[in-house]
Parts: structure tokens; C-alpha cells; sequence
């Protein structure tokens, strides 16, 4: 038997190891998670040719962690995510595999390659430059051969201004000021001998203005009353800037992408609507994107004209980040007002002047990730039911669920104890019946589903007929989608236009192109009459 499939062995004997004792203790929960990912291990080493070596694993949804050190030696072993494995080496090189275990005991690995050598670092490759994007930062890259880790000190007096990196990683630093720098880069490796290299007099650059557009927004459109974005419509505005703002204006395009520059910014107004108030009550947050490069403060403030007295309030974003995008949201019951007929919004320096660059003006409301509760009950009489997945009902025969052509991901989970179907990035989904025992719906009237999501902007059903030459299929959308709970569909089967005698696939379908990372619960997927 070879290392590497002992290796393997060992591996599975230990998550067994740990199911047994996991399932012997019954007070625990089940827990469901996505297996660990992008599984990686920060690697030190002590600079005495002792051949030391320290690793500190990492990864996303990993509870646990075991290696194979890569030299013929046994596996470790399992610490908790945090903990790190010391081990010395003979000079050489050598493969370490990260394992990587989450609560549910999913393995997943990854390799890093190590070199160890009592040489000193060589061949040193090293890039300075300034960021380009972010104002006053500098990013510097060293490669070298020998090497495992550097050290950059970016010379700024009176700051912490040393940063480290595995080689061949780009480390970052903003400095407070514009100006020139002594920068200094060590590398080392097992070597006692540390190699440095020494960039003089490197001129760290200010940026005055965005290069870059903003971050493109994330909130699902039907969650969102949008003032100023390219990413949703916006409702009505009939002042922007209004005539007694204290601004100078102008519309200009990042990559494409509108935005809006307020030079000598003082305070400027939006109006949506005076006779059309805008009712924000229903909205959680307020969002926009701000770029400054020298403000000192900056508030946003909402009116209420409608009121008598009018009613406003404004809320300080505290001191602003200058020279990069900064994404800002202010919870809406911040504001001490009437939030059900707002008419003006502002953005106001407090005192100061500025030049401030805004896109992403929009309110939204914070929907839920997951279901709480389960679906409705249904009501329909199982004699007049054929059902494809429901608690409700006995299901009929269904070969596959799903099928291994669907385009998403797909898990059976528990909401409040009723079983449903969850489909992560959602763009469609396949279910087979039965090819060889067709479904027959000419005696149904209707379809019937549960769905719940956060995110999905559309989504649709698919009858198939493949038992036709032709295929003959059809697709019906649910109309506009509501996020955040569950809604119940009931769609009329002469909507569809085929043959429903042999019905064998049943798709759910996002409805748009190209790939989605929707999320989509489903529930109740019967046909009734």
C-alpha cells in the first residue's frame, strides 16, 4: 500500500473515529453545514537552520483541522480552527496537506508546497507601487528563491508601519501622508541569514478622485426604493440638486458608471416628490457609496414637509475614509421622524467644505435569509391530489430528484419540523417522475407550490412531455416575486400549451440567463383539481 492511499485511510478512520463519538452523545444537534473551502495554512519558520516549522491552518466553515507533514512521517494530530502544528524538517521539499473537518465531520484538503533550505534567501524579486485605486497605499509583492515569509517596513515615523506575508502574497499599507519613504523588505526562510532589499525614497501618491466606480449593490431589487443607482430604477425625483443647495454639480462616468461629484460641498438637497411624499416606513436602512478626498465630516439628512411643523432628522457617518470607496448604512430608526411621507433628502459637510463623489442612493429593507416557519398547510383534498413533494400528501413516484443535468444546488432541510426542498445557486432544476411510467395531469386543473426566498427576482415552472417526438414542454412564470416569506402558487395547467397526458420532467427555473446565485425554498409541489 502506497503513502498517499495511507494516507487517505488514516484520514476517513479519524472522521469516523469522530462520527462514532459524535453520534454516541445524544444530547447533541444535528448541524448543517457546507463542507470547508478555500483551506489554506499560514507557514513560519525559525530562522536558527533547526528546521522548524509552524503552521496555522484556516478555511471557511472548518471546525477542525489535521496535516500530512509531506516527509514520511505520521499524520498529526486534530486541533481546533485557531490552533497551529509545529514540525521540523530535514532541508529538502516537500508537499503538505491541509485537512480541513466542519461540524458535520465533511473532509476537505488542500496541498502547499514547502521548501526548507538552510540557505539564505536568494534571487529576490521585489515590486513596489502604489496602489492606483486606494489613495496613499502602496502594495509591495516579494518572490524569492528559499523563502517562506518578508516583512515590509513602509518607514512612516510614529505609526505602526510593519506589515508581513508568506512569499509570493502582496502585503498593503495606507500611510496618513503623501510624500517619500524609505522602504524596507526582509525575507527569510530556515536560514539564520535573512536577505534584504531596500527601496529609497519611494513616492507614495495621493489620489484626488475615484479611478474606480463604486461597489455594485446586493440588495434584491423588489426590497429596494432606489433614489440614485444603475442597478435599480429609481422612483421619481424632481429636484437633484435642488435650486438652494450650496454645491457645485456634476454627472460624471467611473468605468461606465454614473455617479454623482458635489464640489465645495457645503449642503445639497434632493426632492422625490412634494405632491407624491415617498413612505419610507416599511425600509430599514438607507444606503449610498460615498469617495472623498479630503471631507472631514459628512451627514445625511431626511424632511418631512408634509408635517406641521416639518419633521427632519440627520445622522453622521462619523469621520470619513478619504481616497477609497466607502459603502455606508445608517438604520433608518436612527432617524427620530415621520418616515411615512419623506420629500427631501440631503447630504450636508457640517461646517466643512468638501468634494464628495456619490452613487447607490437607495433605501432598503433587511429580508431574512432563511425561513422560520414552514409553509401553509394545504387544504386540498388528497383524493383530488397527485403530489410531487409534500408532507401533506403521499407523493407519487419520483426517479430522480434532482436530476444530475439541474443547474443548481440542492438539499432536503427542516423548516419547524416540515420537510422542504432548498435550492442554493438557483438557475434550474430538474425533477424526473417517471420515464417509463409517464404522469398523466389531463384530469388536474391546477399546480400548486409553496416557495420562499430572499433573492430571486423571477422564477418559473416547466411541464415536459418526453414521450412525444417532438418533446412538446412549456414554461409558466409566477409573476412578480416576493421576498422574505412564504407565498403560495396556484397556476391554471391550461396555461401550459402541450400535451399533459406524459408528463416525465417538472423544471424550476430562475428565468434569467446565465448563471444566479439565488436562494429558493420549495414546499407543496402538487397538482390538484
Amino acid at each position: 500500500m502506497n503513502l498517499k492511499n495511507t494516507i487517505r485511510i488514516s484520514a476517513l478512520m479519524l472522521v469516523f473515529i469522530s462520527m462514532i463519538s459524535c453520534t454516541e452523545d445524544e444530547g447533541l444537534t444535528t448541524v448543517n453545514l457546507a463542507e470547508p473551502s478555500n483551506i489554506d495554512a499560514s507557514i513560519s519558520m525559525t530562522q536558527d537552520n533547526s528546521g522548524e516549522v509552524t503552521f496555522t491552518p484556516t478555511g471557511q466553515n472548518a471546525n477542525e483541522f489535521f496535516m500530512n507533514f509531506g516527509d514520511g512521517s505520521e499524520l498529526s494530530d486534530t486541533i481546533a480552527s485557531g490552533g497551529s502544528f509545529t514540525h521540523t524538517y530535514a532541508e529538502g521539499n516537500y508537499d503538505v496537506e491541509v485537512f480541513a473537518l466542519n461540524f458535520a465531520k465533511e473532509m476537505s484538503q488542500a496541498t502547499k508546497p514547502l521548501v526548507v533550505s538552510f540557505n539564505p534567501p536568494e534571487n529576490l524579486d521585489i515590486t513596489v507601487e502604489n496602489d492606483g485605486v486606494i489613495s496613499n497605499t502602496v502594495n509591495v509583492t516579494a518572490e524569492a528563491d528559499f523563502a517562506t515569509t518578508f516583512e515590509v517596513d513602509f518607514g512612516e515615523d510614529g505609526v505602526d508601519s510593519v506589515v508581513s506575508g508568506d512569499i509570493g502574497s502582496t502585503v498593503s499599507y495606507t500611510y496618513q501622508n503623501p510624500g517619500f519613504y524609505d522602504i524596507v523588505v526582509t525575507v527569510a526562510g530556515a536560514a539564520a541569514q535573512t536577505t534584504t532589499y531596500v527601496e529609497e525614497n519611494f513616492a507614495v501618491t495621493e489620489i484626488l478622485e475615484p479611478t474606480v466606480s463604486a461597489p455594485e449593490p446586493t440588495q434584491p431589487s423588489q426590497a429596494v426604493i432606489s433614489i440614485y443607482s444603475d442597478s435599480y430604477d429609481p422612483i421619481t425625483v424632481n429636484e437633484f440638486p435642488t435650486e438652494w443647495s450650496d454645491t457645485d454639480f456634476e454627472e460624471i462616468q467611473l468605468e461606465g458608471n454614473n455617479t454623482v461629484k458635489y464640489s465645495n460641498l457645503a449642503f445639497t438637497g434632493i426632492v422625490t416628490d412634494y405632491g407624491n411624499a415617498t413612505d419610507l416606513s416599511n425600509m430599514d436602512y438607507v444606503h449610498f457609496d460615498y469617495w472623498t478626498p479630503d471631507a472631514a465630516s459628512l451627514g445625511f439628512k431626511m424632511v418631512n414637509t408634509t408635517t406641521d411643523p416639518a419633521q427632519e432628522d440627520i445622522a453622521n457617518i462619523g469621520t470619513p475614509i478619504q481616497g477609497e470607496w466607502v459603502s455606508v448604512d445608517i438604520p433608518l430608526n436612527d432617524y427620530n421622524m415621520d418616515r411615512s411621507n419623506v420629500t427631501q433628502l440631503l447630504f450636508d459637510a457640517l461646517g466643512n467644505r468638501a468634494t464628495v463623489y456619490i452613487d447607490n442612493l437607495y433605501f432598503y429593507k433587511e429580508i431574512p435569509q432563511q425561513p422560520t416557519v414552514a409553509a401553509p398547510a394545504p387544504s386540498h383534498d388528497a383524493a383530488n391530489v397527485i403530489s410531487i413533494y409534500s408532507d401533506a400528501y403521499t407523493s407519487i413516484t419520483v426517479t430522480e430528484l434532482p436530476t444530475s443535468w439541474s443547474g443548481s444546488s440542492y438539499e432536503e432541510v427542516s423548516v419547524s419540523g416540515n420537510s422542504a426542498m432548498l435550492f442554493t445557486n438557483f438557475d434550474f432544476l430538474g425533477i424526473v417522475t417517471d420515464y417509463g411510467n409517464p404522469t398523466d395531469l389531463t384530469g388536474m386543473t391546477h399546480v400548486h407550490f409553496d416557495y420562499w426566498t430572499p433573492n430571486a427576482a423571477s422564477i418559473g415552472l416547466k411541464l415536459v412531455n418526453t414521450a412525444l417526438d417532438p418533446v412538446q414542454e412549456d414554461l409558466e412564470s409566477v409573476g412578480d416575486v416576493s421576498l422574505g416569506q412564504w407565498v403560495s402558487v396556484d397556476i391554471l395547467l391550461s396555461d401550459f400549451n402541450m400535451d399533459k397526458s406524459q408528463v416525465t420532467q417538472l423544471i424550476f427555473d430562475n428565468l434569467v440567463a446565465g448563471d444566479a446565485d439565488d436562494t429558493v425554498y420549495i414546499d407543496n409541489f402538487y397538482f390538484y383539481n
